[in-house]
């Protein structure tokens, strides 16, 4: 009974241990400005979008505030405006 025991732990921590991970990878989009700073938009694949400047500041956007834009297309547009 021990032995079956320990077997199905194992096996159970096997399992466990190679799962695959679960979270979605983050499909980003960069570009440089002028000035040398970094703007990186993230699709977080639920209609909203994170908007990073410089690697510090960020900012959640929704797909209504991108407007007809494409994410690549916005962080052109934050590149050329900076």
């Amino acid at each position: 009974m021990r032995k079956v025991v320990l077997a199905l732990m194992a096996l159970g921590l096997i399992t466990v241990s190679c799962s695959k991970d679960d979270e979605p990878s983050k499909k980003c989009d960069t570009c440089d400005s002028s000035e040398g700073t970094k703007v990186e938009i993230c699709d977080l694949g639920n209609g909203k979008y994170e908007l990073t400047l410089g690697g510090v500041a960020t900012q959640e956007l929704t797909a209504e505030q991108l407007g007809n834009m494409s994410p690549e297309e916005y962080a052109q547009e934050v590149c050329n405006s900076l």
